[in-house]
């Protein structure tokens, strides 16, 4: 009874065990577990708050600083500071060796030449610049597990396509031995079939392994165990979508894409890098202000043991006079900064235009594609088709439905890879436009 109650026990364990590593899933589904559990997305994420907290850093520069500092030291014994009047030593300044210091200063900065503001407006767009590169992560993302789940569905049906084709071929096995018993057919023949089959069996094992290969990608790429067990629900099912002329897809890149606005961004914060070092052409002023709360305090005559407070306020004006033209060649390098920026920006522009060009035609061909695919399996089915009822009848050699055997194989995989193509040129197509589901 014990026995009973342990293996029950283990297979419901077992049983559980396997129910929490098997994952069905849709398209939909598989997109927001990989948004949900990548890696790369989250260093992106990290990277957006990182600029962020730099801005915040920098805006700090724009307010009043209040600064709080205390010490304490002491002196060596010295003789005090004494004069004679009259035949009598009178101390002037008596000598404390304990020296307490306690200071609060606020410093504001009044003007710098408008390096502060240029400063915090640069880190606002690269903090923007960050974004872009999050939202661009993230369309990749989308891409990627698109095609991998669809890559999956394409094997998962070649697959079925290559298992009914050994059907065929073990049921043409059967009728070319029973030919050959009855003296209608030679051993060649039989041969033939039998070479075929094991070469079907070979392609078998190859899109197998292809397959686990592939989920076992797929799963890291959704971020679960790479062992789990994939149920994929989605269908291959072409959406024909008549898109807009090449000419308003491009202006729509133009428009969405991320990596542009990154560019275009990062562009705008070298132009600010320019200002900021041209700062230096200007004087800058500083409003001060200080409390001293001193033992002994030395703005009393005579020094004293004692805690004294005290204040003082002041602004303060410097400007470099001469600094070997440094704030010329620092102006310079912005410059060219911005130049290199604004090359970039249009070396992402060309590639956008080129990138979307590519998957617009390719997305046209593939959409042809699979009409053509489709009509091949028809006419390769109804090949089989008639050639297995003549060779049934004596009418056509074994050769001719194994070369039929094959044109409805190759003609299947070729519909299951035309299917394949198109998912992917759409997907392609609408991560070059930025248009995500």
């Amino acid at each position: 009874m014990k026995l009973v109650q342990f293996l029950s026990v283990f297979f419901a364990l077992t049983l559980y065990t396997f129910a929490q590593n098997e994952y069905v899933l849709t398209i939909e589904e598989s997109v927001n577990l990989a948004l949900k559990n990548s890696k790369n997305l989250k260093i992106a994420e990290s990277k957006v708050f990182s600029a962020e907290a730099k801005l915040q850093e920098t805006n700090t520069q724009l307010y009043p600083t209040l600064k709080l500092t205390s010490g304490y030291t002491r002196l060596s014994e010295v003789e005090p500071f004494k004069f004679n009047f009259q035949g009598r030593d009178i101390e002037i300044s008596p000598t404390i060796l304990n020296n307490y210091q306690i200071r609060l200063g606020i410093q504001y900065p009044i003007f710098t030449g408008f390096r502060l503001e240029n400063t915090s407006k640069m880190m606002e767009l690269n903090a923007k610049a960050s974004e872009k590169d999050y939202e661009s992560e993230r369309t990749k993302i989308v891409y990627d597990v698109k095609t991998a789940y669809w890559s999956i569905k394409n094997l998962e049906s070649s697959l079925k396509s290559v298992y009914e084709n050994i059907r065929q071929v073990q049921a043409h096995l059967t009728d070319i031995e029973n030919f050959y018993k009855n003296g209608m057919a030679t051993e060649n023949d039989v041969l033939k079939v039998r070479v075929q089959l094991s070469n079907l069996e070979l392609a078998k094992l190859d899109i197998e392994n292809a397959l686990n290969l592939s989920r076992i990608n797929f799963c890291i790429m959704l971020g679960i165990p790479a062992t789990s067990t994939l149920n994929l629900t989605s269908e291959i099912n072409p959406e024909i979508v008549d898109y807009a002329d090449l000419n308003k897809l491009l202006e729509l890149a133009y428009r969405n894409r991320p990596e542009l606005q990154a560019m275009e961004l990062r562009k705008e914060a070298s132009q600010k890098a320019i200002s900021i070092a041209r700062s230096g052409w200007y004087p800058q002023i500083l409003l001060g202000a200080n409390y001293y709360y001193n033992r002994p305090n030395q703005r009393l005559m005579p020094l004293q043991d004692k805690f004294y407070g005290t204040w003082d306020f002041g602004i303060t004006l410097s400007y470099d006079i001469w600094n070997w033209m440094s704030t010329k060649y620092q102006t310079q390098q912005a410059e060219a900064s911005y130049y290199q920026s604004d090359l970039g920006y249009q070396q992402v522009k060309d590639g956008i235009t080129l990138e979307v060009s590519q998957n617009y035609f390719a997305y046209l061909k593939a959409k042809e594609k699979i009409k053509v695919a489709k009509e091949n399996v028809l006419q390769a089915e109804e090949n089989y088709r008639v050639t297995n009822e003549k060779f049934k009848n004596g009418l056509v050699a074994s050769s001719e439905l194994l070369d039929a055997e094959v044109a409805l194989l190759n003609a299947k995989i070729s519909y299951n890879n035309s299917l394949l193509e198109f998912e992917i040129a759409k997907a392609k197509l609408e991560k070059s436009i930025n248009f995500v589901k």
